[in-house]
């Protein structure tokens, strides 16, 4: 069990690795984002990421290397910080095979990649980009 942790750790890591020289790279999508669309929306991902992929975790063109293929965004969702503390810094929640199956996150996943750069301007309301700043400093706790 250990290697198996071990193995996927360095895995992990090293796609991690090149996917920040890369940022830009994704792999293909192979679910179906009206899917993923209601996946995303029923498991509640929108109370973090919001209704558009932006919200107190940005999902929408951040470089995340946690997006750069499907093979990652699993292992990324099966191995979250409250059961496995790989990146102990995160507080979002694991998906296991039996939450999400992996037909399920590559529909996840397509959603995700289908979602448009269409972040509002908040550069004309400061009191908005002041709060906005303000929720990005805070760490919500359950």
């Amino acid at each position: 069990m250990r290697l198996i942790l071990f193995n996927s750790i360095a895995l992990l890591l090293g796609s991690m690795g090149s996917s920040l020289n890369h940022a830009q790279e994704q792999g293909p999508v192979s679910g179906d984002a009206e899917v993923g669309a209601q996946l995303y929306y029923d498991h509640g991902c929108y109370g973090c990421h919001g209704f558009s992929g932006y919200g107190r975790k940005d999902l929408n063109n951040t470089g995340s290397p946690w997006l750069s293929s499907e093979e990652i965004f699993r292992a990324f969702l099966r191995a979250r910080a409250d059961v496995a503390p790989i990146l102990p810094s995160t507080d979002m929640p694991n998906y296991p095979e039996n939450a999400l199956n992996d037909a399920m996150v590559g529909d996840l996943y397509a959603y995700i990649r289908s979602m448009p750069d269409n972040r509002p301007e908040n550069a004309d309301a400061p009191t908005l980009r002041r709060i906005l700043e303000a929720a990005a400093q805070r760490q919500y706790r359950p």
